[in-house]
Order: C-alpha cells, then structure tokens, then sequence
C-alpha cells in the first residue's frame, strides 16, 4: 500500500470480507534503490501510513499484523508474505501508469496476479463506499462468478443491490445460463444485457453505482502492458470505486 487515501477506502472493504476470527496483513513495501534522504522519507511516510490504518481497523475485530519491509523487489515481498501468512486473499493497491512507464520501470500487478497463490483483488477506490448498489460486468467466466460472491459479501450487510451487466458481442456464443447462475447467489439481483464497446458500455453504466467489480483480463501480460486493458480504460473515465477480481 503506498496511496494513503486508496489505501484507507480499501482497508473498510477489506474488514467487511474479512472472518471475524481472520487476519488482516497491513503490508507496505519500500524500495531499497531510492537515494537517501527520498528511502529515509518513504519509509517514514509509510510505517506512519500503516499504524493509522491499524487504527481504523475496529477494535476486538481481526488480528491485525503491520509489515514495513525494505526490498529491490516489491513482487517478491509481496508473494513471500502471502507464503509466510498463509494468506486467502490479497488486495493491492491499482495505480493507472501508462503503457510506456510500464515498459520502463517494470509493473508489480501483472506478476502478483500471475504468480500469487492466494486470490488477487486490484482496488482503486476514490471514495467510501456505501456499498448499496454495485454492478458487476460479466463475460461469463469464473473471475465473474467470484466477483459476484464478493459483491454479494459487501451488499449483504447493508441490504444492497446487485446489477449484473454483460455486454454482447457479435458471433458469442450463448451466456444467458451463465448470467442466470450468477444472478441466482443473491436475492437482490438484476441483469442488464446492453450491445456496444465493453469499456464504454461499462463506463456509462457504472456512474450510477458505488462500486464495479470486473473480472481479471484474460489477456496475456505482454498484451495488456502494450495496448492496455478493459479495466485500465475504465478506470481512466469513470470516477466510481473499482474492484478487479482475479482467482
């Protein structure tokens, strides 16, 4: 975690996800190739932003572990703590780069989401979310079915409403099973089936809801870091509360 305000919107969801008897790992990694004084700063501005988010977190609710680490590789630091945790789930922090810094300096998301063991979540959330409408887009895959049972975990608790968006291409093979599996987990649940491009389609419907929650891309990294990915361009027009789901 480094972006204090993502970083604190993300910490609430986390704790609704969360067992009551679970662990909640509040890791923030800093880079041993910084220069001194900017490695001195960052680690300063990092161990303080994680002892504020053991704060926030309600008291007598989860064990709480805080981690500052300092490391060259964010990736291995992040993929060692889930081994040595023994961690479900791994929520990261999504900052949008463009292609060409990817290129450059390396991405941490695309080799977490590939190698970890447990189950990925990218948030980028702008705000604090109520939680009470979300919408899921859908391709039918099984990043989907996860993403609707984390909707599912969040909109319970506050009696929220679920939408279920798919977006139809020409020659795709037929869904509608598929769509009515997933609307079939929760009570408070509806499908909306529109034609058009995805990321346009998803960024339209998306401003009326608190949170999307998309599956991950099926592309390949190499694809993705070159021409960029759905969530990617949604992310750069919609200012709604973002999930990415990958398992």
């Amino acid at each position: 975690m480094s972006n204090a305000r993502n970083a604190e919107y993300t910490l609430k969801a986390a704790v609704k996800l969360l067992d009551p008897d679970g662990k909640l790992v509040l890791l923030s990694v800093v880079g041993t190739r910084e220069d001194y004084p900017d490695r001195t700063r960052s680690y300063r501005d990092k161990t303080n932003l994680v002892v504020r988010l053991m704060g926030l977190v309600p008291p007598d609710s989860v064990e709480v572990v805080p981690e500052v680490i300092l490391s060259s590789s964010i990736r291995d630091v992040i993929l060692n703590q889930i081994a040595t945790h023994d961690i479900d789930l791994t929520i990261l922090g999504y900052s949008l780069q463009s292609p060409l810094h990817k290129i450059r300096y390396g991405d941490i998301i695309y080799p977490v989401m590939k190698d970890a063991p447990s189950d990925v979540i990218l948030s980028n959330f702008k705000y604090e979310s109520t939680f009470k409408r979300i919408l899921v887009p859908s391709a039918g895959y099984k990043h989907s079915l996860a993403a609707v049972n984390i909707a599912k975990a969040l909109a319970e608790k506050v009696r929220g409403h679920i939408t279920i968006l798919h977006i139809t291409e020409e020659k795709e093979s037929d869904v509608q099973a598929d769509l009515r599996q997933l609307a079939s987990t929760y009570e408070d649940v509806d499908v909306d089936v529109r034609s058009g491009t995805v990321a346009e389609q998803i960024a339209t419907a998306a401003k009326d809801y608190d949170l999307v929650i998309m599956g991950a891309s099926e592309r390949s990294r190499g694809a993705s870091v070159i021409f960029g990915t759905v969530v990617d361009k949604i992310i750069e027009r919609v200012s709604t509360n973002i999930f990415v789901v990958r398992v």
